[in-house]
């Protein structure tokens, strides 16, 4: 998964991310279908990929509600195609960087993720994967409006460009509530992507347009944007005081030491959490790895973790947390 290394950028960054929704000429949308289609279609895809090694194929028929909520919430798959009943698919490479979903509400979601600031890599890693349906299956296309999509709005490109940023200084400022606006008449949308009454100091940074340019127009747009608001968080951040570095240090020392020994440990703990901890580590206040704490938030989210098979069955969520957190932020000790 992407947070297990650090890429470009990640004092302030956490992952760049591309999907492409492709349809099949061959096949209604998938809400037109019949389950006979349905699982005609999956077939045909999965044999696409059937020579790609280390690959995995999964049956989301087959998979717990739990681990496909999972799924959902690591942003694999669509929160649609995790509740959908019927013949659906999950293709994916060795390090997950790259899903094939089957059976969404498109047919078929190419989505590549990379660590860091680096849409670039993401879109490269996206266009192989569907440069072999494309050699074997005919894709939806029109001259006049591009890629046939299920949402008319994704029409054109039928791509989604994200990269997802930690601002927490941008937004204390409220810098973040001024850009934002300007940021959409150029097509680019910002959303928070705070987790119920917990301030995350995430920002989903991606295209609000998919017609009138090409996939390497609109990753570039993005990716302008995203260096902007990067730039300004390291400088909104070079401008804290001593004394306020001094105090979220302590701040994420004491967080640290909760987290060591603590047996019980609540969602909204961790959440309350994260902010404060990935922004002492990014500007290296503390000895702690930025990808450490975005790995102890995101496998410790409730349906993640309770899919999680390898976790004792005999403890409750709140332990297990606990314990899978402590585990994480073990492996590179910080020095309190």
């Amino acid at each position: 998964m992407w947070y297990m290394t650090e890429g470009k950028d990640s004092d302030v960054v956490l992952n760049s991310r591309v999907a492409l929704h492709r349809n099949l000429e061959d096949y209604p949308f998938s809400d037109k279908m019949t389950d006979e289609q349905a699982a005609a279609m999956v077939e045909a895809v999965k044999a696409v990929y059937a020579d790609e090694e280390d690959w995995t194929a999964t049956d989301l028929a087959a998979m717990s509600e739990e681990e496909r909520r999972a799924t959902a919430e690591q942003h694999v798959i669509s929160r649609s195609l995790a509740e959908k009943k019927g013949p659906a698919l999950l293709l994916q490479n060795a390090d997950q960087s790259l899903t094939v979903a089957v059976g969404g509400e498109d047919h078929v979601t190419i989505t590549a993720v990379v660590a860091g600031n680096d849409l670039s890599a993401a879109l490269t890693k996206a266009f192989e994967a569907e440069a072999k349906l494309d050699a074997e299956l005919p894709i939806a296309f029109t001259e006049k409006f591009g890629y046939v999509t299920h949402d008319p709005s994704e029409m054109g490109t039928g791509m989604k460009a994200s990269v997802t940023a930690h601002l927490p200084a941008a937004a204390d400022t409220g810098w973040i509530a001024r850009v934002a606006f300007r940021m959409s008449r150029e097509g680019i949308s910002l959303r928070s992507m705070d987790v119920g009454a917990y301030s995350t100091g995430v920002y989903l940074i991606s295209n609000r347009e998919t017609m009138g340019q090409t996939e390497e127009e609109t990753v570039r747009a993005v990716t302008e944007a995203a260096d902007r608001l990067v730039s300004k968080e390291r400088e909104l951040r070079d401008g804290i005081g001593d004394e306020r570095k001094g105090n979220l240090a302590e701040q994420v020392r004491r967080n640290y030491g909760m987290l060591m020994y603590t047996r019980n440990l609540g969602a909204s703990e961790l959440v309350s959490m994260y902010s404060a901890m990935r922004m002492a580590a990014g500007m290296k206040l503390v000895d702690l790895p930025t990808h450490l704490v975005d790995e102890a938030m995101f496998t410790c989210l409730p349906h993640t973790l309770a899919a999680a098979e390898h976790l004792d069955p005999k403890e409750s969520l709140g332990e297990r947390r606990a314990a899978k957190a402590r585990a994480i932020l073990e492996t590179a000790p910080m020095h309190l």
